[in-house]
């Protein structure tokens, strides 16, 4: 029997990060009788300590970044009252705690996720406070992953069994876990990657038959770019899934680029907003109402730009073939690529650069042919409706960029984006000259 989760809530580390924003967090769970599964992330701060605690180099360090950890748990343990339901995991967690340091692997996931371990116990009793029927359910009951540490891959059809027995045997009750959180198929505890509580609340709610997914963070949904870097940036009500893709895998540092692919799958829409002040907000479902031209721009930074070239490309077949299955053997992501008749030039994001650009995996590319690296780029996307088909496109672009060099642009294979590269000192600029030609000025123009 498949128990339908109308909501499933995710909250972010600023919104959980005290006892105020973790009040303002249940208090919308109360709001809302729909909710299901609640997914919490580590508060502000805490993973970045754990991150730290597991690379320190000395015990001082370390101690120091436990003590850091240990005193913003406690707060919220002292603020909630010391409940004794809770005493039990609460000290066995901080005995896990007091045990840790510098580590790698399966321990280092452990560790990582001591944060969203805490998060989730606390949250769930805060709840209970308010009056609301909540049990907190270790994550590693219901994400199912394979034992990539660091960067666990999900297991779509196990976690949905997980995920169903889960709902059955606590019908009635809401279910409070930790996003970025799994286990492999020995019950070793793995994580998603940094920013992976998004993604969590989107495959919880893919297994779970979920209508609705509800993304609460500290910024009012996605704007048309980052306020920061174009004061004029506007909020956007409501994005494709393809637009909103391509923005969270370009730079959208709100969405975690993964988090679609379960909602696109299942056809669940994803709503984005604001703990701080909940109206408004965007919302991300397969139609939007309406065409539009230009959507968002995002901007990523720390790229880096990777040519192979080699006479062997002139008028034969395989070579492409052979350069991506090198790259494939070194699990080496490629963003953007572009040809010409002798040479190939890939753009690798941080993680695919230092995999890249290891000695040992140079010196097999070399066998391509002769290679250049070009680092401290940025890339540029601008994301809109079937821009490969619009004229004047790549003409807008390139005049609000006049005096910017441009190593590398890539058009024609999505309708929803262009993209290019730029140095990274550019990278802002390009961003705030872009919006004021694409979005502020042409805004006015179509008003007048």
């Amino acid at each position: 029997m498949n128990i339908p989760a109308s909501r499933v809530l995710k909250f972010g580390g600023t919104s959980v990060a005290d006892y105020d924003a973790q009040g303002r967090s249940a208090q919308l769970v109360a709001n809302q009788p729909e909710s299901r599964i609640v997914v919490v992330s580590a508060a502000a701060g805490v993973t970045n300590a754990l991150v730290g605690l597991s690379q320190a180099k000395d015990s001082a360090t370390a101690e120091n970044f436990r003590n850091l950890i240990r005193d913003r748990e406690q707060h919220f343990f002292d603020a909630l009252g010391e409940p004794d339901a809770l005493k039990a995991t609460y000290w066995t967690l901080m005995e896990e705690l007091d045990a840790s340091g510098p580590c790698a692997g399966q321990a280092r996931d452990q560790l990582l996720s001591l944060g969203e371990r805490f998060s989730s116990l606390f949250f769930a009793e805060r709840l209970r406070q308010l009056g609301m029927p909540a049990v907190q359910l270790p994550a590693r009951f219901l994400i199912a992953t394979d034992s990539q540490f660091g960067h666990a891959e999900p297991d779509v059809a196990r976690t949905r069994q997980q995920v169903q027995v889960a709902l059955n045997d606590h019908q009635g009750e809401i279910l409070v876990t930790e996003g970025f959180v799994g286990a492999d198929i020995d019950g070793n505890l793995t994580t998603l990657g940094r920013g992976g509580s998004d993604y969590s609340a989107a495959l919880l709610a893919e297994g779970a038959d979920a209508d609705w997914v509800e993304i609460w963070t500290d910024v009012k949904g996605l704007y048309t770019t980052d306020p920061r870097l174009a004061p004029k940036a506007r909020p956007l009500a409501e994005l494709s899934f393809a637009q909103a893709a391509e923005l969270a895998t370009f730079g959208a540092k709100v969405l975690h680029p993964k988090t679609l692919w379960p909602a696109m799958r299942h056809d669940i829409p994803v709503f984005i907003g604001s703990t701080l002040d909940a109206s408004g907000g965007t919302v991300i479902r397969r139609e939007v109402t309406g065409e539009r031209r230009y959507a968002a721009l995002a901007l990523r930074k720390n790229q880096t730009l990777l040519k192979i070239t080699s006479p062997e490309m002139l008028y034969s077949y395989g070579f492409l073939a052979r350069a991506f299955t090198l790259l494939a053997k070194h699990q080496i992501s490629v963003d953007l690529v572009t040809t010409s008749e002798i040479s190939i030039a890939l753009t690798l994001d941080e993680r695919g650069s230092e995999q890249a650009l290891d000695e040992s995996v140079l010196e097999e590319l070399k066998t391509l042919g002769t290679i250049e690296v070009q680092e401290g780029l940025a890339l540029v996307a601008l994301v809109g409706d079937n821009l490969n088909t619009t004229p004047k496109v790549a003409a807008e672009v390139f005049d609000a960029l006049g005096g910017i060099n441009v190593p590398l642009i890539c058009h024609g294979a999505s309708p929803h984006n262009l993209c290019l590269l730029v140095e990274e000192k550019d990278g802002p600029q390009a961003i705030a000259r872009l919006h004021e030609r694409l979005f502020e000025r042409l805004k006015i123009a179509a008003a007048s």
